[in-house]
């Protein structure tokens, strides 16, 4: 009987102490964030998805893709232009800083979804209207963020220098974003 009690203490003590080396790590799953950000790549409005690539980890290397865009009307001596503009922007990123405030660092390329019309005399025919998809070039983030460690409110400012097909280097866009951050 001392043998049975002996040999079960032992089993009990040898599975507390497995069950002790499995530390399970503070959070499991990805940081994500869902934002608006005003200006930036989108060059004028739009929203991201954002996420890193490594569990449970608010640093480190991730990726971001939005959908924005903005729609302008003008007049050309008589003639009423039109133009809209669907932005399709994707970044790899890195952000600097193990807790709630970081360093972003980033690089991407912005696709483009556009259309042109116009009614008058721009060309020969009395109204044109074009549309298409298309690379417009690429650009780069660097910028602060701010992040909740598990859910909240989430602020991000940055600068989004540009390299646009055809024009080369611009100065780019400040830009500012704002949504939620959760695991």
């Amino acid at each position: 009987m001392l043998k049975q009690i002996v040999l079960i203490g032992f089993i009990v003590l040898i599975s507390c102490k497995s069950y002790g080396q499995n530390e399970i790590p503070p959070f499991s799953t990805h940081q994500k964030n869902i934002y608006a950000e005003f200006l930036g790549s989108h060059l004028l409005v739009g929203v991201n998805f954002d996420m890193r690539l490594k569990k449970g980890r608010m640093d480190g290397i991730g990726f971001r893709a939005g959908i924005g865009g903005l729609s302008t009307t003008g007049f050309d001596q008589n003639t009423e232009i039109n133009l809209g503009l669907v932005t399709f922007p994707i970044e790899f990123n890195h952000l600097v800083g193990k807790k709630r405030s970081s360093f972003v660092t980033g690089a991407g390329i912005l696709p483009v979804y556009a259309t042109f019309s116009s009614d008058g005399e721009l060309t020969d025919y009395e109204f044109v209207r074009e549309e298409g998809f298309g690379l417009v070039g690429g650009f780069f983030t660097m910028g602060y963020r701010f992040q909740p460690k598990e859910t909240g409110l989430m602020f991000q400012f940055n600068w989004n220098p540009l390299i646009l097909r055809g024009s080369g280097f611009h100065i780019g866009w400040l830009g500012i974003g704002l949504g939620i951050g959760f695991k």
